[in-house]
C-alpha cells in the first residue's frame, strides 16, 4: 500500500486544525472529501468493508459514505487521498474514569475493594480541585491518542470532608478538562457523594446547580449528556442501598438523566450485591436509561429482568482481568437482548486506554470461557466497541458508525505492517495496534497525527499531572523521573 501523500496530508491537516463553525445553511456544503479509502463503516447498510469515499460538511457531519469514486459533481474545499489506508469509526468507551490516568499501576496486587482503598482513600482524597483538571485532561488526551473519540466519564465525586465550594470546583474543573480535550463525553456526576448533602433535597440542589452551570458554559458538540454515577452497590447495608436506589430513581425521573452504576464487579462480595438487585426494580430505576457497569456475577433472573426492562451494560475486559474480577458472559447477555458496550475503564485499573488491547482481551477471555473459537468473532467485538457503546450511551443518532447524518469521528489506520489480509475484521481486531493508528479525527477535525496530540501540549499536561500526583501520593516519583 502506498503511504498517504505528504503534501495532500499536510493540506488536509491545515484545514482540519481550524475549528468548525456552528451548523447553518452554509455548513451543509461539502468541505472535506476522503477518497480511495478502505472503509469499515460499521453501519447496517455496509456490513463488509469497501473501497470508497466519505464526504463531510463544514460542521463536521458526514454528508455521504459510499463505495467507488466520488462523482464528477462532488467537490470539497479539501480532498484527502487515503491511498487504500483503512478508515473506521472512532472507538467509543462506554465506561471510563479519565482522572485516574494519573495513578496508573497503583495497587497491582489487589481486587476491587483493596484497590479502591489505595486509590480513593489513600491517594486521590488528598488531591486538590485544580489537580483534577490536569488528571482528567491527561486521561482524555490519552484516550484520543489511542483512537477513542467519545467516552462516558465517571468524574471523581468522593467529596467527603470538602466544603461545598470546593466540591463544586472539583466538578467544574473536570468538566472544563473534558471540554478542553476535544474528546466527546458523557459527564457522569455523583450528586450524593458528600455525606452532609446525602439527602434528596441536597442531591437535587447539587445536580440542579451543576446543570445550570453547564448551560452557562460555551456550547460544544463534544458535550453529549449528563448521567448519574450510581452508587447503590457501594452502600454499607441493605437499608442504605434501598434508600440510594429510591433517591437516584427520583433524580433520573425529575431531571431526565441516565444512570451508570458499578454493579456485580468484584468477586469479594457477590452475594451481598446480588441481594440489592430488587431495589433497582422497586425504585423504578430499571429501564433503557440504566447502565450496569461491569455486571459480571449475574444470575439468570437478574439477566431476565434486565433484558425485559431494556437496561444496558458496559463491559470492561482489561480492568476486569487486571483486578481479577471475572469474565462477563457477553454471549448470553446479547442472546437475552441486553445492550452491551465496551469501556476502557480507568487508567488506574486498566492502566492502558487502548481499544485494540481491550477488544483482544475481551475476545480471548470469552473464547477461553466457552472453549470455543467461534462463540464471538472479531466483527462482534469491534461492533460492541463502536455501535454497541453508542447504543448504550444513547448517542446512536450521532456516533458509532460512518454514515450520512452522523458526526465525522473516524480513524485512519495504516495496514502496511499487517501482512496479507485474509479477513479484514480479523486483521483489524487481532493484529492492528497503536503503531498502526495514523490519525484521529473528531468532527472532521484532525486531533491526533501519528501519536502527536494537536489540540494540547501533552508533554506539559503530563508534567502537570505528575507533579500534582506526587503531592497526593507519598513516594510517587512520576513517569519522567
Amino acid at each position: 500500500m502506498k503511504p498517504i501523500g505528504k503534501r495532500t496530508l499536510l493540506a488536509a491537516t491545515m484545514l482540519c486544525l481550524l475549528p468548525f463553525a456552528h451548523a447553518g445553511a452554509a455548513d451543509s456544503q461539502p468541505s472535506f472529501l476522503v477518497k480511495n479509502a478502505y472503509i469499515f463503516s460499521m453501519s447496517d447498510k455496509y456490513k463488509k468493508p469497501f473501497t470508497g469515499y466519505m464526504l463531510i460538511d463544514a460542521s463536521g457531519t458526514i454528508l455521504s459514505v459510499a463505495p467507488g469514486t466520488p462523482g464528477a459533481g462532488i467537490h470539497a474545499t479539501t480532498t484527502l487521498d487515503a491511498h487504500g489506508h483503512w478508515i473506521m469509526p472512532g472507538f467509543i468507551s462506554a465506561h471510563s474514569h479519565l482522572w485516574q490516568a494519573a495513578y496508573r499501576g497503583l495497587a497491582q496486587d489487589r481486587t476491587l475493594p483493596g484497590w479502591i482503598d489505595a486509590l480513593y482513600d489513600k491517594a486521590a482524597s488528598h488531591a486538590q480541585a485544580e489537580d483534577f483538571y490536569w488528571f482528567t485532561l491527561d486521561g482524555a488526551l490519552d484516550h484520543l491518542q489511542h483512537g477513542v473519540t467519545a467516552a462516558y466519564n465517571f468524574n471523581y465525586g468522593n467529596h467527603w470532608g470538602r466544603p461545598k465550594t470546593e466540591r463544586d470546583d472539583v466538578d467544574h474543573q473536570q468538566f472544563r478538562a473534558e471540554q478542553d480535550s476535544g474528546l466527546r463525553f458523557v459527564h457522569g456526576i455523583n450528586p450524593t457523594a458528600d455525606a452532609a448533602d446525602h439527602s434528596l433535597d441536597g442531591a437535587r440542589q447539587h445536580l440542579r446547580g451543576f446543570i445550570d452551570w453547564t448551560r452557562a458554559q460555551p456550547a460544544s458538540t463534544a458535550f453529549l449528556s449528563i448521567m448519574l454515577n450510581g452508587t447503590v452497590a457501594f452502600q454499607e447495608n441493605a437499608a442504605s442501598a434501598r434508600s440510594e436506589a429510591m433517591l437516584e430513581a427520583t433524580l433520573m425521573k425529575e431531571f431526565g438523566v441516565g444512570n451508570q452504576t458499578h454493579y456485580l464487579e468484584p468477586p469479594d462480595n457477590i452475594a451481598s450485591e446480588q441481594a440489592v438487585f430488587p431495589y433497582f426494580a422497586q425504585s423504578g430505576m430499571m429501564g433503557p436509561n440504566l447502565i450496569f457497569g461491569h455486571f459480571i456475577h449475574t444470575t439468570p433472573e437478574i439477566l431476565a429482568q434486565t433484558a425485559r426492562a431494556g437496561a444496558a451494560m458496559s463491559w470492561n475486559p482489561l480492568s476486569n482481568g487486571r483486578l481479577a474480577s471475572g469474565t462477563a458472559d457477553i454471549p448470553t447477555y446479547l442472546k437475552d437482548g441486553i445492550r452491551v458496550g465496551i469501556g476502557e475503564d480507568g487508567e488506574a485499573s486498566a492502566d492502558l486506554a487502548d481499544p485494540f488491547e481491550n477488544m483482544r482481551t475481551g475476545l480471548y477471555a470469552i473464547r477461553d470461557k466457552y472453549q470455543s473459537a467461534s462463540i464471538m468473532s472479531p466483527y462482534d467485538v469491534l461492533r460492541l466497541h463502536t455501535v454497541g457503546s453508542a447504543s448504550v450511551l444513547q448517542v446512536s443518532d450521532r456516533l458509532g458508525s460512518l454514515e450520512a447524518g452522523k458526526l465525522a469521528d473516524f480513524l485512519i489506520i495504516d495496514p502496511t505492517h499487517l501482512a496479507h489480509v485474509f479477513d479484514p475484521y480479523a486483521t483489524l481486531v487481532l493484529a492492528a495496534s497503536e503503531r498502526d493508528l495514523e490519525q484521529v479525527y473528531v468532527g472532521g477535525r484532525l486531533v491526533v497525527d501519528h501519536g502527536r496530540v494537536l489540540t494540547q501540549d501533552i508533554n506539559a499536561v503530563e508534567a502537570q499531572a505528575d507533579r500534582r500526583v506526587a503531592a497526593s501520593l507519598p513516594g510517587h516519583t512520576g513517569r519522567h523521573k
